[in-house]
């Protein structure tokens, strides 16, 4: 027997992820790599954590029910936490606003489960979150690609993407996974105003927002929208759905994310997880709550400075090696930098020689566009490296693509 003859249509639509296959052969303590878009482990807040978890176990009752079912809605403190938070002078966010997940990612698939019939069109960013485009591909819509530049979403494209009745806009408006790009705020007010012009939900993925190293990012999508509708249009009228994590600022094997969205869409999202796996780990939830209150600020400003400080080393690296041949953005914050290639230079090709012969590692920019472009694009991440790593990586990388462009240029 034949299993992918028994693959219905929406298994087959789904592809592995580039990124995922490659972290398999870095095994090899001799590659470094800039491929992982991943937070450094050596800076996880190891220490609380182990003080939080034997806290709880001196407890007895709580323990036991941190070990126990809890509501599909999520652990009632940290909903708590995030509606408190999020709260703007214009939206004052409740629990029923609010529903925990399994990362963002699960919230992604919940919201593609939602919102995603097959044959939709949807509208993404060139290029955009690879895990993304996983996810929303299961459900087989039709991508509507739209051009960025260094400040991302072109909204005159935005405009064009509505027009031609998509179901909703995806974006990360927030140093760019994976461009790196930030939208500045008279881009994020049009895109509000376009949304409510032509009636799309959007998709606001604000994973890399609290890790800036220049200054703080424009005020969000969901900021943007409470000031444009006020709290009580908000609730019944409201298109941004805001998705966050604590994967990129604590730890991600807590697989801990959120939704925040008007309570009539949190309803349905709730049905959906509650088929999909009952709720979240009551005991990572509580973690993640006592890790927020207690040690999230003073960790993300460590945070900050690290990878600040492995960001320059590596703009700066590229500034000193990289050919004039080939362009790249300079992120206020996240985890990557991104790379135009020659154009005729494919970075697959130029991976297959990385490995083995300056043994580095980085990610091909193909797999994350829709529309068969990007091949001459590479997305490089500085966050788990030292400046003195990445210094010798940008070299080595800088040397390759020197050498491999004269190539194609002759």
């Amino acid at each position: 027997m034949r299993w992918e003859n028994r693959f219905s249509k929406d298994a087959v639509a789904v592809d592995a992820s580039e990124i995922r296959e490659l972290l398999k052969v870095l095994a090899d303590p001799r590659i470094i790599s800039f491929a992982g878009g991943i937070p450094d482990p050596a800076l996880f807040p190891m220490a609380e954590m182990n003080k939080i978890v034997s806290a709880l176990e001196s407890d007895p009752d709580i323990y036991r029910q941190a070990m126990q079912y809890s509501p599909t809605e999520g652990y009632l403190p940290l909903r708590e936490w995030i509606a408190a938070r999020v709260t703007t002078p214009q939206i004052s966010l409740q629990t029923e606003n609010v529903l925990i997940t399994n990362g963002a990612q699960q919230s992604l698939t919940l919201l593609a489960s939602t919102l995603i019939d097959n044959g939709d069109a949807i509208a993404v960013a060139s290029p955009t979150y690879l895990g993304a485009l996983q996810v929303f591909s299961g459900r087989r819509p039709r991508y509507l690609s739209i051009a960025t530049d260094e400040d991302g979403l072109l909204p005159e494209e935005v405009e064009r993407a509505f027009k031609q009745g998509c179901k909703f806009l995806y974006t990360i408006p927030d140093f760019q996974n994976p461009g790196g790009m930030t939208i500045p705020e008279d881009r994020r007010r049009r895109i509000v105003e376009l949304a409510h012009q032509y009636d799309v939900p959007v998709i606001e993925d604000t994973a890399y927002r609290a890790l800036y190293y220049d200054a703080p990012p424009p005020p969000s999508l969901l900021e943007i929208e409470g000031q444009l509708l006020g709290e009580e249009r908000w609730q019944d009228e409201g298109l941004v759905m805001q998705l966050g994590t604590v994967s990129k600022t604590m730890m991600p094997a807590l697989r801990v994310g959120w939704t925040i969205a008007a309570a009539s869409l949190i309803e349905k999202l709730v049905l959906l997880k509650q088929a999909n796996d009952l709720h979240t780990s009551t005991f990572n939830q509580i973690i993640a709550h006592e890790l927020a209150i207690n040690v999230l600020d003073q960790h993300v400003e460590k945070l900050r400075e690290v990878y600040g400080q492995r960001r320059d080393a590596m703009v700066a690296a590229l500034q000193k090696y990289l050919p004039n041949s080939t362009r790249f953005t300079v992120p206020g914050g996240g985890m990557f930098v991104w790379l135009t290639l020659p154009e005729g230079l494919d970075a697959k090709i130029l991976l297959e020689k990385a490995l083995p012969e300056a043994e580095l590692a980085f990610v091909p920019g193909a797999s994350f566009h829709t529309d068969g472009g990007g091949k001459n694009t590479i997305r490089l991440s500085f966050s788990t490296n030292s400046p003195e790593v990445i210094d010798d990586g940008m070299k080595k990388l800088s040397a390759l693509i020197s050498r491999e462009s004269s190539v194609v240029l002759t």
